[in-house]
């Protein structure tokens, strides 16, 4: 069925191709494939099934749009199919920034500050009827989607612990971190290295449909936490200090590291339910968020010390 729904597209559209490649895909339920020309490719979005899917394929191609306008690095857009929800777009090669060397990877993080910065800047042009979802990344979305989730699939569902004082321990521990939400930047919500395309020695930011407005250090919280990086606790507070002196006022160490605990409860809730959703290759990042998220809890005491012990005593030795 995709097969010849994308031969139809091709030909309403009189599209010629030499070749299709499927390409792999990551957490999306959308598939992606690299259309061959002669002399030139180019990435079609399939989209997810459902009404869902071809929504999200609207916030894509809007903020997209946007986010192109604003000078922001992002593939261009070449068509958009209303009907089918499918794009085709500028095909940004293969390489994130994930897949390059530690040292060869720093060399783009000034990029991705500026990216950060920017986002901040055109926040009050940004069009609210593009979003996805909800327009504000509110106090209690991230309750739901970073604690909640944390506690049934990662803690319930993946370590198999029911504890009661866990909720109440998370609990505390966003009472401390909610003074940090504010609504002051453009939220990408997924800033990490996967989403971070290098092409012509450049960052191109990806998988931008879920755009929103939400707190600034979230985002630079998702890039320096990213478990795909694997960065040290030295390493982390080095980088933060770096963006703190080039963006001076932009981001305190305090609400860096209270959006940072919160996005890292997150991450472990997502790659328990994807490993358990037939991609088990997202088990093998559990391990170091979770060795971040022992770090951070130890910024929070005595509820970040207490979850560390409850943590502690479900894990396999």
């Amino acid at each position: 069925m995709m097969a010849s729904e994308i031969a139809e597209y091709l030909k309403r559209k009189a599209i010629s191709v030499d070749g299709i490649i499927p390409l792999a895909g990551d957490g999306s339920a959308r598939k992606f494939y690299r259309l061959l020309q002669k002399n030139r490719s180019f990435i079609l979005i399939y989209p997810q099934p459902g009404e869902f899917g071809l929504k999200e394929a609207r916030s894509y191609i809007k903020i997209g749009k946007f986010l192109k306008r604003n000078g922001l690095p992002v593939p261009e857009i070449y068509d958009y199919d209303e009907e089918s929800g499918f794009i085709l777009l500028e095909d940004l090669g293969d390489t994130r920034l994930e897949d390059l060397p530690k040292n060869k990877r720093y060399e783009f993080f000034p990029q991705a500050f500026k990216i950060l910065a920017k986002l901040k800047e055109i926040k009050p042009s940004f069009p609210k009827e593009s979003v996805l979802d909800t327009l504000f990344y509110d106090e209690n979305l991230i309750w739901e989607k970073e604690a909640l989730y944390f506690k049934t699939s990662f803690v319930e569902g993946y370590l198999g612990l029911k504890d009661e004082e866990i909720e109440s321990l998370l609990r505390a521990l966003w009472e401390k971190a909610k003074r940090y939400v504010d609504f002051s930047s453009l939220l990408h919500r997924d800033f990490q290295s996967r989403n971070l395309m290098v092409k012509d020695n450049s960052l191109w930011i990806i998988d931008f449909q879920g755009m929103r407005i939400g707190p600034t250090a979230y985002d630079l919280a998702s890039f320096l936490i990213d478990p795909y990086q694997g960065l040290t606790c030295e390493e982390i507070s080095f980088w933060l200090g770096d963006f703190q002196r080039k963006y001076p006022g932009l981001i305190s160490e305090e609400a860096f590291y209270a959006l940072a605990l919160f996005r890292n409860l997150q991450a472990l809730g997502a790659f328990a339910k994807l490993s358990r959703e037939g991609k088990p290759w997202f088990a093998y990042y559990i391990p170091p968020a979770l060795k971040s998220l022992k770090e951070l809890l130890k910024r929070f005491s005595p509820e970040g010390e207490l979850l560390n012990q409850k943590l502690e005593l479900a894990l396999p030795h």
